[in-house]
């Protein structure tokens, strides 16, 4: 019989993470508070709802777990950054419909990033809150607030989850 945390990671697709992200980040303030961390700390959007995903669904991870998430944005991070520049660069010469076509590929690039966050986590043993603080006789802390604590992004926090 599979443990729980098998059985959660099991569950864990590409589509439920789009549907959750996509439905997120539209809530009050959560918008601003996901582009103020991208812009003033560097971080990553979609690292950051992963994180607050991951909170909801009661699994924790490791610091190093952590590491190989970010590590896998790497590629795709450096690419979305150098798109970004020239998206806005080129608001000014494109009428909203060629605009437009520029954000939807941006978002396209965003989905690629979030398949590569999912492939990621599904190689990796996932452990829930309890059972990683069973293991590490340690206080739970949740996966966004380590994440923004790295960043030095705190203050965003309760934005983020859009309390």
């Amino acid at each position: 019989m599979p443990r729980a945390n098998e059985q959660r990671h099991h569950a864990l697709s590409h589509d439920a993470f789009w549907q959750f992200s996509y439905s997120h980040y539209f809530k009050a303030d959560v918008e601003a508070a996901c582009l103020a961390l991208q812009t003033f700390h560097k971080g990553s959007v979609n690292l950051a709802l992963l994180m607050i995903w991951l909170d909801t669904q009661a699994i924790a991870l490791t610091g190093k777990q952590m590491l190989q998430l970010e590590q896998c944005l790497q590629p795709t991070g450096d690419l979305l950054e150098r798109y970004r520049h020239m998206r806005r660069s080129l608001k000014p010469q494109l009428d909203d419909c060629g605009y437009q076509q520029l954000k939807d590929f941006e978002l396209q690039m965003e989905r690629q990033q979030q398949h590569d966050l999912i492939a990621t986590l599904n190689q990796m043993p996932l452990c829930s809150v309890a059972e990683q603080e069973a293991t590490a006789h340690s206080s739970n802390h949740a996966n966004l607030a380590r994440y923004c604590h790295g960043l030095g992004a705190m203050a965003l926090v309760d934005k983020l989850l859009a309390q």
